[in-house]
C-alpha cells in the first residue's frame, strides 16, 4: 500500500531506512488532475476489522499488525512472516536487519496474468535497481528462494510485499493502476526497507497529525525503534508515506515538523534511497 529502509536500513534498514526500511519514496497535481497513487491514498477505507488487529514482537519491539487473508500486515503494505514475529525477543533480534538477500541477488518471476502494462512497469523498476543499486534482480530459472510478482486488484493502485529475505517463495502484489514509483517502493520492502515516516528520528522532520487519522489506523504511524536508521531522514524517499495516508477527513496525516504541508512525488529513487540500499548491500 501507499504508505521503514524508512530509508530505515532494511527503512531500519530495514527501517525507511532503518534496517528494513529507510528510504521507505512519491506527485504534484491539481485537484482535477490527481494520479492513481494520490487517489489511492485519499480513498483508503476503514475496512480493517478491529478483531484482526494483533500484538507481536518485531526486533524486540512490540508492534501492532493486522491478520488478513492468512498474512501478517504491518504498516499497511509490509507482510511479516510468522517466524519474524516469533523471533522478536530472541538473540537473533528478529526484524528485517537480519533478513538480507544472499549476495544481494533477488531471483524473481512474474505471474502469467499480470498483464503487459504492469510487466513493463516491473521491467522498468528492475532496471532501476540493477543499474543504480548493489542489488541484482535476476529472472528465476529453478531457484527455490525467489519472489513472484502477482496481480492484485483490477481497479486498485496499491501493492504489498513480504519484507526482506524469508526463504522459499515470497510475494509482491501489484494492482492494475500502480505507478512505477510504487512498484519500486514495494520492491524496497523486499530488499528490506521499512517506511521512512517510521524512523526513530522522524519527529525532528515531520509532525504526525493524529487527529486526522482514520479510527483504528493510528498504529500505522508508530515509530519502528528496533532497527538502525541509515543516513539522514529523507522526506522524498521512495519509502515515505503519502501526506494524506489513512486520512479520515481529507486533511494531511503527515506535515513537516514546522507544521507546514509538503508535496510528495513518488517517481523513483532519491540519492538517499540508493545510498541506503548500497549501505545494506555493500
Amino acid at each position: 500500500m501507499n504508505k521503514k529502509i524508512n530509508n530505515l536500513f532494511f527503512q531500519k534498514i530495514w527501517k525507511g531506512r532503518t534496517f528494513f526500511m529507510s528510504c521507505i519514496v512519491v506527485v504534484t497535481l491539481t485537484s482535477c488532475n490527481k494520479n492513481n497513487d494520490e487517489i489511492a491514498a485519499e480513498t483508503q477505507t476503514n475496512g480493517m476489522n478491529a478483531a484482526n488487529l494483533k500484538k507481536g514482537q518485531l526486533g524486540g519491539q512490540e508492534i501492532t499488525y493486522e491478520k488478513k487473508d492468512g498474512l501478517n500486515f504491518f504498516q499497511g503494505d509490509i507482510v511479516l512472516s510468522d517466524q519474524q514475529l516469533a523471533e522478536g525477543g530472541t538473540a537473533n533480534k528478529g526484524g528485517a536487519s537480519l533478513y538480507k538477500w544472499p549476495s544481494g541477488k533477488i531471483y524473481y518471476t512474474i505471474a502469467g496474468n499480470m498483464g503487459s502494462i504492469n510487466v513493463n512497469k516491473i521491467n522498468t523498476a528492475v532496471s532501476e535497481y540493477n543499474n543504480k543499486t548493489n542489488t541484482q534482480w535476476i529472472p528465476r530459472t529453478n531457484q527455490s528462494n525467489y519472489v513472484e510478482f502477482i496481480f492484485g486488484s483490477s481497479n486498485g493502485s496499491d501493492g504489498w510485499a513480504h519484507i526482506g529475505y524469508q526463504g522459499g517463495k515470497q510475494t509482491i502484489s501489484l494492482d492494475q493502476y500502480i505507478s512505477v514509483g510504487s512498484v519500486i517502493h514495494e520492491m524496497g520492502h523486499t530488499v528490506g526497507l521499512y517506511h521512512e515516516h517510521a524512523r526513530q528520528d522522524r519527529d525532528q522532520y515531520v509532525s504526525i497529525q493524529w487527529n486526522n487519522i482514520q479510527d483504528g489506523q493510528a498504529y500505522n504511524f508508530n515509530k519502528y525503534t528496533s532497527g538502525t536508521d541509515i543516513g539522514p531522514f529523507n522526506i522524498n524517499s521512495v519509502m515515505m508515506y503519502w501526506p494524506n495516508s489513512y486520512s479520515k477527513n481529507g486533511q494531511p496525516t503527515i506535515k513537516r515538523a514546522n507544521n507546514t504541508n509538503f508535496t510528495y512525488n513518488r517517481t523513483g529513487f532519491t540519492t538517499g534511497d540508493i545510498n541506503t540500499i548500497n549501505t545494506m548491500y555493500p
